[in-house]
């Protein structure tokens, strides 16, 4: 405006000069400068949604993760997979070498073999134990002992009858010692049958079944002691073979086929990022906003700028260390594109509207304790009063002031007033609006453009003079 109203005067007052030479005692009186409208830019207003979001870092991690190890030590036989492949859950991942448990188990099973025949053996035994034999044995005890009582019966009979003659004097001490010998002998024969018969008919018949009952035992314990260690290395054998705990990526590999296999580390691990997380640690006042399985927009700049649905799936009551909140998001990834380790936003919305009217925040003038915005409406600036809602720094919501299709101005607004001549300058490129918003900017208070004015007239009197 200041460069226009400048040029505006420098006309007039050539024009006064020039009419000063033809009549110089006509006295030239300037012509009111014409209105210029001030450029602007507006935006049609509609109802949009609104939300006041917090934004918070964290890094991208693994939906699970799981060390790939081997209970069977030796050599490695084979391997199936390399870092970077992808393995389903029961995927043969390695085998072990199992030649010397599979010699191992041929021994074992051959000496089963063997203890199976003990085994039948002592069966035959225990079953055989009280049988014919056994009891011929103790007839013949019986016999013996049936002899030794009727020789003592008879030797006992002629014994009691020489006695009686060896007290009348009739038989002679010599023969009387015969006698007693006789007797005593033929007790300790009944006494020796007696006890032999109590050995082979009562002794024996339960030792002997003892004994073969502790064979057959021991015979069935050995059996089953070989079966668990078959038992035990076709298990070492099925442990050769070892499978992927999950479905996933291979991320770590320490194991090659034909060496050793190492025990100071996992011979695979496998991470799962068919799914991933970020854990953010929020503040006090949004903790209470959130709720698992709520719904957030997650922004990873290095694969897109388009924001990515995440569900709340954890959210800790009490806070850490540093008096925060963790809380954990999962994002599904089923296409792989989301690399562990990667940087991103996780937006919290504390507060939302729809169906409601937003404005860019630089539309909202705050000043002298009154909020307005200017609109265009026939061609002049309107100033209108609003009311605001949800503030997000970039937007605010207008609740109320505005209605749809109104033009509220954008740009040029700054020292618009109510009812002043505007022109809407969507064709003009922005730096030529950019230049005039500036000259407007620079415009002098009215004072000093009235100072000028009055300057130039007293320069074109003395043009007039002379």
């Amino acid at each position: 405006m200041k460069k226009n109203y400048t040029a505006i005067l420098t006309a007039l007052a050539l024009t006064m000069s020039l009419v000063g030479c033809k009549a110089k005692t006509e006295e030239i009186i300037p012509e009111e400068p014409e209105e210029t409208a001030r450029a602007i830019e507006v935006m049609t207003v509609y109802n949009e949604s609104i939300a006041s979001e917090y934004t918070y870092s964290g890094k991208v991690a693994e939906n699970q993760q799981a060390n790939v190890l081997s209970t069977v030590g030796g050599k490695v036989a084979q391997t199936n997979f390399d870092i970077g492949d992808k393995v389903s859950k029961g995927a043969v991942m390695f085998r072990m070498d199992t030649t010397d448990v599979e010699n191992q188990i041929n021994v074992l099973r051959a000496s089963l073999t063997a203890i199976e025949a003990s085994i039948t053996s002592a069966k035959t035994n225990l079953e055989l134990v009280n049988g014919a034999t056994m009891q011929s044995q103790i007839n013949a005890s019986k016999n013996a002992l049936d002899n030794a009582k009727l020789n003592l019966d008879n030797v006992t009979t002629n014994y009691e009858n020489n006695k009686v003659l060896f007290e009348a004097g009739i038989l002679s001490q010599t023969e009387m010692d015969q006698i007693q010998l006789a007797y005593d002998n033929a007790q300790m024969s009944y006494a020796q049958a007696e006890q032999n018969y109590d050995l082979v008919a009562n002794q024996m018949p339960a030792e002997n079944q003892r004994k073969a009952e502790d064979a057959y035992n021991s015979a069935v314990a050995q059996k089953a002691s070989i079966e668990a260690q078959i038992k035990s290395a076709q298990k070492t054998i099925g442990d050769a073979t070892v499978t992927a705990p999950i479905s996933g990526v291979i991320t770590a590999k320490n194991v090659v086929a034909g060496a050793v296999l190492s025990q100071a580390g996992p011979a695979y691990t496998i991470t799962d990022i068919s799914k991933v997380k970020i854990n953010v640690a929020v503040t006090q006042q949004v903790i209470n906003t959130l709720t698992v399985g709520q719904q957030v927009d997650v922004v990873l700049s290095a694969v897109s700028e388009e924001p990515f649905q995440a569900t709340i799936t954890t959210i800790n009551p009490v806070a850490n260390e540093q008096g925060t909140f963790d809380v954990e998001v999962e994002l599904n990834n089923a296409n792989g594109v989301l690399k562990v380790g990667m940087l991103g936003e996780v937006s919290f919305t504390k507060e939302s509207a729809d169906n409601t009217i937003v404005l860019p925040r630089s539309c909202v003038i705050e000043k002298d304790g009154e909020i307005y915005v200017y609109i265009e409406e026939n061609g002049r600036a309107k100033k209108v009063l609003v009311t605001t809602g949800i503030d997000t720094g970039e937007n605010i919501q207008i609740t109320s002031g505005l209605e749809e299709g109104m033009n509220v101005v954008t740009r040029g607004q700054t020292y618009l007033s109510d009812g002043e001549l505007v022109e809407i300058a969507t064709d003009i490129a922005s730096d030529v609006v950019d230049e005039y918003t500036d000259m407007i900017e620079e415009q002098l208070p009215d004072e000093k453009q009235q100072n000028e004015t009055e300057e130039l007239q007293t320069e074109s009197d003395s043009k007039k003079e002379e």
